[in-house]
């Protein structure tokens, strides 16, 4: 089943909690002070089944007092569509005003018009509201997918915005996140039970039997029963409202607008790179992220670009929206978080890379992420969702990214370091002058071109000085008095090649190898053979069976000191 939220807004007593009672059956004014002066003061809950289209519309009663704007702000915050409710004999007033502005600014631009109590006015004051709302949610930006009318009271045109309703749900598509986020808007005791959190799920799937975690306060909970306005389910989904009877946490510890996440799937920051619409209160301002009141501070960047500093951390998302609100409580902006996990504060670097930030945020993040580098994990809490890693444009470590331009600048700090040391140096001493993780420092001195890695240290094969390496020197050693088949010079596989081009060594092929000193002395021996010697001769004055010596003696000639002529050799200097 899919669930789709959408908040009941509109001015006070223009006939929400009403209108959603005749809809569903359901009463949502649940406190004895709402009973007693007949009217919503917090936010309340039902719901609307469509079985033949595997849907259930959670609806939202938002208060609509002005007193009550937090709560407002608090019901608006998880919805995905909305009913504006007008009274026809009053037509757009403030509250109409704050809630369809409060909207925007969680990023709903759609609504359904629901011009109650239809059985008191005539066809005239029913036109007249019409045209004054649909002129007021043209100029605020809105578009209006039906206007409906009804009274709750005869039941006139309720079964219509039923369809309507349905319909409209339908065409409300869905976040496109993965990653499940809970907002939590109470908690309390069971006795017999334990702790239950109630909240809306905004995105993800929870089921029975998980762990999740408790943001911003990082304490784990496990999920012992959940329930969908009071039957017991499995799991829960994005849309649904959810009530969790959990382990691992007081009610006490709770407080409207935390969220429940699971493991690594999103991250707390208390820095967001925010753009905002309208303006920002002077001095510290407050915003709401989603039902959580929160404090700032604030750096500009841009025209309409902000670091803002939170008191408390969030758990966010690109695209995360909300309400900034000044320190009389009145509207004055709302947000849209572009980076929910800024690494690099300096308003130089991200004005720098502004353009970069904006186009490609994958990218940025691993600019920003210098040589430490960012790992999939991270970049997936930035969206919400699963990435796919080979479509990252970046340098591959292990499990972390970096970008191309960081790989080539500590390349470069490489080589420059390498030559300051002679063209050898220790691994070790790489690794802490330039500030290396292994994997890193791994990938480095391998995609070095003329360099070699031989025990623990990097050498310039060029400029090193190979006797100062005890590797060398064994091999060396080793070679002195006989040709070495390479199976036998595994050890020396790192420092070998140098070797050879240094001339220090020569590779006879058929994967044999002698060096320089043992070379030269076979050539003298041969000399003393006269100026043309056979097979057989240099064969019992080395000592070497034909494996050996034939690859040697084609060596010798290729060199220039010796030529075959047929059966015999002649030394040509």
């Amino acid at each position: 089943m899919r669930f789709v939220p959408i908040g009941v807004a509109g001015h006070v007593d223009h006939g929400k909690t009403t209108l959603v009672k005749a809809l569903t059956g359901i009463d949502t004014d649940r406190l004895p002070e709402e009973k007693r002066r007949g009217m919503s003061i917090d936010i309340g809950f039902a719901f609307l089944d469509y079985p033949h289209q595997n849907l259930r519309v959670e609806l939202i009663d938002i208060p609509g007092h002005e007193r009550f704007i937090k709560n407002a702000i608090a019901g608006l915050a998880c919805v995905k569509g909305m009913l504006l409710v007008v009274d026809p004999m009053e037509g757009v007033m403030p509250e109409t005003v704050k809630h369809v502005r409060l909207a925007k600014s969680v990023g709903v631009d759609h609504c359904v018009v629901v011009l109650t109590k239809a059985d008191k006015v005539d066809r005239e004051t029913l036109e007249l509201a019409k045209m004054e709302v649909l002129e007021f949610l043209r100029e605020e930006g809105l578009s209006t997918y039906c206007v409906s009318v009804v009274s709750a009271l005869t039941g006139l045109g309720l079964e219509d915005l039923k369809t309507t309703l349905c319909n409209y749900a339908k065409d409300i598509s869905e976040s496109g996140l993965e990653f499940f986020r809970m907002v939590l808007d109470s908690a309390f005791h069971v006795k017999g039970y334990g702790t239950v959190l109630r909240g809306s799920c905004i995105s993800g799937k929870v089921e029975e039997g998980e762990s999740l975690f408790l943001e911003p306060l990082g304490l784990e909970v496990r999920v012992k029963k959940i329930q969908n306005h009071g039957v017991f389910v499995k799991e829960g989904h994005e849309g649904e409202r959810l009530a969790m009877l959990v382990s691992g946490i007081e009610p006490s510890q709770v407080e409207r607008g935390f969220m429940l996440i699971k493991r690594g799937q999103a991250l707390r920051s208390k820095y967001l790179i925010v753009k905002v619409k309208e303006k920002m209160p002077k001095g510290e301002g407050t915003l709401f992220f989603y039902m959580r009141e929160i404090s700032f501070k604030r750096r500009k960047i841009s025209e309409d670009l902000y670091l803002i500093n939170l008191k408390e951390p969030v758990v966010a998302f690109v695209g995360d929206m909300g309400p900034i609100i000044d320190s009389s409580g009145a509207l004055v902006g709302s947000y849209r978080v572009i980076h929910p996990r800024p690494i690099l504060k300096r308003k130089k670097f991200i004005n720098h890379h502004l353009d970069l930030m904006e186009r490609d945020l994958i990218e940025y993040f691993t600019l920003e992420g210098g040589k430490r580098g960012v790992s999939i994990g991270e970049i997936n809490a930035l969206f919400g969702k699963y990435i796919n890693p080979n479509r990252i444009e970046a340098v591959r470590i292990d499990d972390k990214f970096l970008h191309k331009s960081v790989v080539e600048e500590l390349r470069y700090q490489l080589e420059k370091l390498i030559n300051s040391r002679g063209g050898f140096l220790s691994l070790e001493e790489v690794k802490r002058s330039l500030n290396l993780w292994e994997g890193l420092l791994k990938h480095l001195t391998g995609s070095l071109k003329g360099y070699r890695v031989v025990e623990g240290y990097i050498l310039d094969e060029k400029k090193a000085n190979l006797e100062d390496l005890e590797i060398f020197k064994q091999l060396l050693e080793f070679m002195e008095d006989s040709i070495r088949e390479e199976s036998e010079l595994e050890r020396f596989k790192n420092v070998l090649p140098i070797a050879v081009r240094r001339g220090k060594i020569h590779s006879l092929g058929e994967h044999l190898y002698i060096s320089d000193t043992l070379l030269r002395q076979i050539i003298n021996k041969l000399r003393s053979l006269g100026d043309t010697f056979g097979i057989q001769d240099a064969k019992q004055l080395t000592g070497l069976s034909r494996k050996y010596l034939i690859p040697l003696l084609e060596y010798i000639d290729s060199l220039g000191y010796t030529k075959r002529e047929g059966n015999i050799r002649r030394f040509l200097k």
